[in-house]
């Protein structure tokens, strides 16, 4: 839990300050005039807590109920809160509380959410914070017109926002002979200048451009594309998991490719070689010789016998080799025997 103080009439040591065991203050980024000489922050009074160890948060505040006057109030006071901001050495990316320091009703919550639009068109949205009772500063934190939230423990029915950043007390207190509010926050960020805070990685474009390519890597759900199938495990294929099983089936059909290509090779080397191939096989081989010089010499012999007068044969009349009328005449038994061509 840290404890801080906010001050108007006087300008407390921060070192007083710091020995009454408070570590943050919130200060007035407005002139309190003649009556309250202690209002505004200073770049010395601010180079001096930031010395100490102090944090600072920021307020703006001029009269009670000046954010009934609407979006042209918050835009002024914006503009005059953030040059006081930077002259005193503060950033632009810490929020500026805004302070609604009445019991607002819910009809006058169109005005506030008003001036708060004006001040978040000059210092953004999520630097817009909002000081007053429990109403007000919820009503604002559920319309998001505020982003943070001071709380005061006046006009709050004893009621307490859970969203709110720091809470003041009731309780006062005499520091360096200042009277002081005291405030509360159990928040690490709570507003303070100081803060650590870190840049985002990503913007919200690109953060949502990269949500939408790690869903179409990993499917919807991230669990994966029915369309490319199962894994081992039951499992839809990821985009990875779908390319690598592609990747290994072609593999697989490259080493069948390549035994076929081998195969096919073969068989033309065998049938190259059998359609050349002039010699019986083996054993016909041994009696191939005698073999082909038989059916050498009846082809010639075959050559010369149409031209060979044959016995009971004779020449008709148109050339050819006919029967002779004794020979047409003799008993069946009797014929002579025909010379066969072997």
């Amino acid at each position: 839990m840290h404890f801080g103080l906010d001050y108007a009439a006087g300008r407390p040591a921060p070192s007083a300050i710091r020995n009454a065991g408070y570590d943050f203050v919130i200060r007035y980024l407005s002139d309190g005039g003649p009556a309250m000489p202690g209002k505004l922050l200073t770049p010395a009074e601010a180079d001096d807590l930031r010395a100490h160890g102090i944090s600072i948060v920021s307020n703006w505040e001029t009269t009670a109920a000046r954010m009934l006057d609407g979006y042209g109030a918050g835009v002024t006071d914006a503009r005059a809160a953030l040059a006081q901001v930077l002259r005193c050495g503060g950033r632009t990316d810490r929020p500026i509380y805004f302070s609604a320091d009445f019991d607002a009703t819910p009809q006058q919550q169109v005005s506030i959410d008003a001036y708060l639009d004006g001040a978040a068109s000059v210092i953004g949205r999520v630097n817009v914070g909002i000081y007053g009772g429990y109403w007000p500063v919820s009503r604002a934190l559920d319309g998001g017109t505020a982003t943070w939230a001071w709380q005061t423990v006046a006009w709050s029915g004893g009621k307490a926002d859970p969203r709110i950043a720091i809470f003041q007390t009731g309780e006062q207190v005499t520091v360096d002979g200042i009277q002081c509010d005291v405030n509360q926050t159990d928040r690490t960020d709570f507003g303070q200048w100081d803060a650590e805070t870190e840049e985002p990685d990503l913007t919200p474009e690109q953060d949502a451009v990269l949500r939408d390519v790690q869903t179409q890597l990993r499917g919807p759900g991230l669990n994966g594309w029915p369309q490319l199938g199962t894994d081992a495990q039951g499992r839809n294929r990821t985009v990875v998991d779908g390319l690598a099983a592609a990747l290994n089936q072609i593999d697989e059909l490259r080493t069948e490719i390549s035994d076929l290509e081998a195969t096919t090779a073969e068989l033309k080397d065998e049938v190259a070689r059998l359609s050349g191939q002039h010699h019986w096989p083996f054993p016909f081989s041994l009696v191939e010789g005698p073999a082909t010089a038989i059916a050498d010499q009846l082809a010639r012999l075959e050559q010369l016998l149409p031209g060979v007068p044959l016995p009971g044969w004779g020449t008709g009349p148109n050339g050819h080799s006919g029967k002779t009328a004794e020979a047409e005449h003799a008993p069946a038994g009797n014929l002579p025997k025909a010379v066969s061509d072997s």
